[in-house]
């Protein structure tokens, strides 16, 4: 469990399902979460990719419910995922998703983002993360870099969703930057 001053990453439980479907069944929330509308998620489906992590199934990726302290509710969710190109973790990938709309702008991002890092960077030791999302997500771009991460590349009409093709833009923030910046 990782803690912050109003939320709290926790891993998930068979509790969160319903908040899981309501949240992959939002087309909104799915374009800014991963970049594409997901297709109608059934809540067997949900429940069947959900029953891999309860298991501990994946040891390639860690994943947490966003629980806002105060209410004690699902918010959200998050991930940290390893790459293991040289079957070791020096490398991952952050994910997040605010499922709750009315969440949304109220700085529950930023405080997700920073735990993950320090989790990434200061417990697990890894050289570097990295943040991917389409271009148009100006919210999720804005929140890497006020939080550090460079960015590094653009794939130009990397995904389709709206009848249209949007560029995916690749960010990155090694240890050594994130050591050198300043404390908030």
């Amino acid at each position: 469990m990782l803690t912050g001053k109003r939320i709290i990453l926790r891993a998930p439980e068979r509790e969160d399902l319903k908040s899981f479907h309501k949240w992959q069944n939002d087309e909104e929330v799915m374009t800014l979460a991963r970049s594409m509308p997901d297709h109608v998620k059934s809540m067997v489906s949900i429940e069947a990719e959900m029953e891999k992590g309860l298991k501990g199934e994946d040891p390639e990726v860690r994943r947490y419910v966003i629980q806002e302290k105060s209410s004690g509710k699902a918010i959200g969710w998050s991930s940290i995922r390893f790459h293991t190109w040289a079957r070791r973790y020096h490398n991952a990938h952050l994910g997040l998703c605010i499922g709750d709309k009315d969440k949304w702008g109220k700085g529950y991002g930023t405080e997700v983002t920073k735990l993950l890092l320090e989790e990434a960077f200061e417990q697990l030791n890894l050289h570097k993360v990295g943040w991917w999302t389409f271009a148009e997500n100006k919210a999720s771009i804005a929140l890497a870099k006020k939080l550090g991460f460079k960015e590094e590349g653009r794939l130009q009409d990397q995904v389709f969703f709206n009848n249209q093709f949007h560029d995916g833009v690749v960010l990155g923030l090694l240890k050594s930057q994130y050591d050198k910046r300043p404390r908030s």
